[in-house]
């Protein structure tokens, strides 16, 4: 029930009402409140949605490249007097009914936020936030600075020293980060000497210069309420939270006097003149040996926007979307130029400066004449003739689309304060919604386009810009390397033996301190508060002339989300290898009925989120289990037919003689197909070691492997010494796009408002209806066998760990032993291979609906220690000391875990691919229903499970070559994503 507020001016529980507003895209009215002694301002969002928010915000001026921010974000939640631990962060992520919790550090502000879908949990945890934030033990007892930031180690006197810290991990694994290393360079270029060059996360780079001095600093500058915003958000009883801040927190610190304001110190950081001038720069980017060098540049044109108002960088954001799409008059006139390469255009808000930022992909620096003169052109364009009509339009209706499936998303608490941040930080102004909602209103109603006309006119003649080129330089990351090693050798050398000694101490030490358990968990609630877990979603199954519909109706939503699979077990291995050429030119070539530029612009009205993926359900999926080719997309319900004939035209209708078009596109795409990047580990390995133990995993590895790199490679290079070749390949698309989209065994996904799904129902039976049979549906054959424990070398610096264990039809797994798996990641995982260790972090984490939990490192430069520690979970489990406070704790997360949130039309959409996969909600639900049930009479049986399953799981990892190679004794094959690494 929402609760009214005050009139404004109105005190209430030490808080003024200021005033009140609305935010339609979440459906929600607002209240901006001031605490009169704290000086701490809040802002409250009030709607119907059941998963609460909390967040508190602190401006934070990057005032160093040391990453200090970053470090006092990790050291304010380790620890304070009120909740005394090792590590009070993951005494609440592991062990409370949370559904989101985290600390994110920005370039102008550090977030606190905090999600539950219980208001109880949401205010204790508030509390333990809060207590952190006024007195951080991390501020007394320097071991915490020690493992969350930085430290040397020494065990013995003649060496080795080593490095390590939590953050300095983190920092490290984005050390061949090509787009961060880009985005620090084009800052130096257009922010000289100012604040605004510093990005957080290069402890790597400046690790001589990292302190606990500077970071205590910070937080005697910066964190203090005058200095903060707090976000509420959801269906919650304002009053109680109010009077909870006010009496346990705000009341009680008073806000500075005028002249030592934190607000005025930091403000002072962001007010700094731009330098004017076009600069250039040219940066070297560290990468492996062996890695690509040619056409792998990013290149940079960036303006300054820091002189326009919060209302122009609104308009900038919506003019950027416009000419982002590749039917806009830039990508013509790049395409002109003959730069083929991706091309983006942003608004640049990671610094504390906003930016107007032209990037190109896979470049050379050659290019930039080039490139220049398109961006300028285009602007030029622009500037006297406006935006093409039609890719307004529909640039603008995505925006409306965007904003009616706002609560589809989950964690929207955190969301709406991450959206406030940065123009809260910057003006102290709260209002960035109604600014948004007024802003976008005006751009629809400028029907003439003079905003777009003014703003290109300005950027066309900017005060302040610059350009970079980022390259990557290989064996850079080696030396980077051995440059540390030396700097560590010269360290110790420079010690005299006492010192030396004195380390060592010291390190031992640190051990024993990390070590030791000391855990807290007085924030938690009763598992017995928990709720009982929430029923599948109604929908229907018919079947009509073969097709297969499943319905689903959401209450009152204009909106719909629909899925198609189709049927592709005709397709042989070869056939399959060419699925990627077909779905990477899907609207890059013009089809019976569209130009390829209407065709992209068609797609943001009528296909909204897109996506293709391939699957192969199981032997649970009965009929089911055959490989498929997935589509889904969102639109409005009246536009279904539309969306769906563009959809079907844009897979059949393809002209694939145009021979110079494909090979463009390869050009463009081919180097996003190489799973070396480093940015690909995580992914890389998770898909290797899911793929052992998933059919559907395996799939789809498959089909995106390493050898489709050099399959399109080899396709580029056959169209390019064999012209007349095009016509094969042209007809091997054309067949392979006609069984693919068929009719046979076609099944068809809708969730939408009640009214419409009859009339949505009859244009899909009707369209559908249409596509051609299939013919030949033989099975391909079985898939190849797969390798248990897998290694894969690509251009990461670290390592990105997975170890799984298979509990799906285990019926000796219960889900009472799920929260036993937080237990040893909280318990024994994350102090060895976190606090001990050198990853930046290691955690267990499960999915109920796949079946299996993953144990975890990233960052990790240590596998051949972390391993043996994933190997012997299970026996571990056995002689943890866990109490029934510990088990209440664990049992609240693992309960959040199984059972999270998601918006209407998702579990809509949920209920009905699980049916399809032969999934059974009802045991997943009665398996999350047991999670409550837990005893510590458990731990032993779970332990022996647990054991079981990760003796006969898969492990996998991908990054760092050495690393991989120090641990390959525990792998049965390493491959090497780039021949040669």
């Amino acid at each position: 029930m929402t609760q009214e507020f005050p009139k404004p001016g109105e005190e209430i529980y030490g808080f003024t009402y200021l005033r009140g507003g609305s935010i339609s895209m979440l459906g929600a009215e607002t209240a901006e409140f001031i605490h009169k002694d704290s000086g701490a301002q809040l802002f409250y969002i009030q709607n119907d949605d059941r998963e609460l928010g909390f967040s508190i915000l602190f401006r934070t001026p990057q005032t160093d490249e040391a990453d200090s921010c970053h470090i006092l974000e990790h050291l304010v939640l380790c620890s304070c007097p009120k909740y005394p631990s090792r590590d009070i962060f993951f005494d609440m992520d592991s062990k409370s009914y949370a559904a989101f919790m985290n600390g994110i550090t920005d370039n102008t502000y550090t977030c606190y936020p905090v999600c539950s879908q219980s208001e109880e949990q949401l205010i204790r945890l508030a509390d333990v936030f809060l207590s952190c934030m006024e007195e951080p033990d991390a501020l007394k007892e320097p071991f915490f600075f020690l493992r969350e930031g930085l430290r040397l180690e020494l065990e013995d006197p003649e060496g080795p020293l080593s490095l390590h810290g939590t953050v300095f991990n983190e920092d490290w694994g984005h050390l061949t980060d090509l787009e961060e290393n880009a985005d620090s360079f084009t800052a130096q270029a257009l922010y000289p000497n100012e604040t605004a060059s510093r990005l957080l996360g290069r402890a790597h780079l400046h690790y001589r210069e990292v302190s606990w001095e500077k970071v205590r600093e910070v937080f005697s500058k910066f964190y203090q309420y005058s200095n903060c915003l707090i976000v509420l958000y959801g269906q919650m009883n304002w009053r109680r939270v109010l009077d909870f801040l006010h009496r346990e927190h705000l009341s009680r610190c008073p806000m500075p006097s005028p002249a030592s304001s934190p607000r005025t110190q930091a403000m002072a950081f962001f007010s700094q003149p731009s330098v004017p001038g076009f600069r250039r720069i040219a940066g070297a980017s560290p990468a492996p040996e062996g890695s690509p060098s040619e056409n792998a540049s990013i290149l940079d044109y960036a303006i300054d926007l820091s002189s326009l108002s919060q209302e122009d960088l609104i308009f900038w954001n919506l003019t950027a979307d416009i000419l982002d799409n590749d039917a806009s008059p830039l990508h013509q006139q790049a395409r002109a130029a003959g730069i083929h390469n991706p091309l983006e255009v942003y608004v640049d808000t990671l610094l504390s400066k906003p930016s107007l930022r032209f990037r190109l992909h896979n470049g050379a620096p050659e290019q930039e004449k080039d490139f220049l003169a398109a961006v300028r052109q285009a602007l030029s364009e622009a500037a006297s003739r406006g935006l093409p009509e039609q890719l307004v339009s529909a640039s603008l209706k995505e925006h409306r689309l965007c904003d009616g499936l706002a609560r589809e998303g989950v964690h929207l608490g955190y969301q709406a304060a991450q959206d406030m941040g940065r123009f809260w930080s910057l003006t102290g102004d709260m209002g960035y919604f109604s600014l948004y909602e007024r802003a976008f209103q005006a751009f629809c109603r400028d029907k003439s386009q003079s905003i777009i006309r003014r703003l290109a006119r300005e950027a066309l003649h900017p005060a302040a810009s610059a350009f970079s080129v980022t390259s990557p330089s290989p064996g850079l990351a080696e030396a980077m390397e051995e440059e540390k090693n030396t700097y560590l050798r010269d360290t110790l050398a420079a010690l005299s033996p006492d010192r030396r000694q004195a380390l060592i101490s010291r390190t031992r030490e640190f051990y024993a301190w990390s070590s030791r358990d000391a855990a807290n968990g007085d924030f938690l609630i009763r598992p017995s508060s928990l709720p009982t877990p929430e029923g599948p979603a109604d929908f229907s199954v018919t079947r009509q002339d073969g097709l297969t519909l499943y319905l689903a109706p959401v209450s009152s939503s204009p909106l719909g989300s629909f899925q198609l699979y189709f049927d592709i077990r005709g397709l042989d291995w070869e056939d399959r290898k060419l699925l990627s050429l077909y779905q990477l030119l899907l609207t890059e070539l013009d089809t019976r009925l569209h130009t390829s530029d209407e065709q992209k612009t068609l797609e943001q009205e009528y296909l909204h989120g897109c996506s293709f993926d391939e699957v192969f359900p199981g032997k649970n999926a009965g009929e089911n289990s055959h490989p498929i080719l997935s589509v889904f997309w969102y639109c409005l319900s009246e536009d279904f037919s539309q969306s769906l004939e563009l959809l079907l035209d844009i897979m059949t209708g393809a002209a694939y003689e145009n021979r110079e078009r494909i090979l463009q596109v390869l050009e463009k795409y081919l180097p996003d197909y190489d799973l070396a990047k480093p940015e690909n580990a995580p992914s890389l390995a998770s898909s290797l070691a899911e793929s052992y133990i998933r059919q559907d995993a395996w799939f789809r590895y498959l089909l995106n492997s390493p050898e489709i790199y050099d399959f399109l490679k080899g396709i580029r290079e056959r169209l390019t010494q064999e012209p007349s070749w095009i016509c094969e390949l042209a007809g091997k698309l054309k067949s392979l796009a006609v069984r693919t989209a068929n009719r046979t065994n076609l099944v068809f996904l809708a969730a939408a408002g009640e009214a419409a799904l009859p009339s949505i129902r009859e244009q899909a039976a009707r369209l559908l209806g249409k596509l051609p049979e299939a013919g030949d549906a033989r099975n391909a054959g079985s898939l190849p066998p797969k390798v248990r424990r897998i290694g894969a070398v690509c251009d990461n610096p670290s390592l990105e760990i997975r170890m799984l264990g298979d509990f799906r039809r285990k019926p000796e797994f219960k889900g009472r032993y799920l929260p036993f798996l937080l237990a040893l990641s909280d318990k024994y995982l994350r102090p060895a291979v976190r606090y001990q260790g050198q990853a930046y972090d290691s955690g267990i984490d499960f999915l109920l609906p796949d079946g299996y939990f993953s144990l975890w490192s990233c960052a990790d430069g240590d596998g051949a220690s972390t391993i043996p520690i994933f190997q012997n979970a299970g026996r571990a489990l056995k002689t943890l000391s866990i109490s029934q406070e510990d088990l209440d704790g664990y049992i609240l997360s693992a309960y959040a875990q199984a059972l999270p949130p998601v918006g209407r039309l998702g579990r809509a959409m949920r209920s009905m691919r699980r049916h399809f996969a032969g999934i059974d909600e009802k045991a997943l639900l009665d398996m999350a229903a047991d999670i409550p049930r837990a005893s510590l009479a458990d731990q032993q049986d779970a332990a022996a499970v647990i054991q079981t399953l990760l003796e006969n799981g898969p492990l996998a990892a991908a990054g760092s070559r050495s690393c991989l190679e120090a641990a390959q004794m525990y792998f049965d094959e390493i491959i090497r994503i780039r021949p040669g690494s």
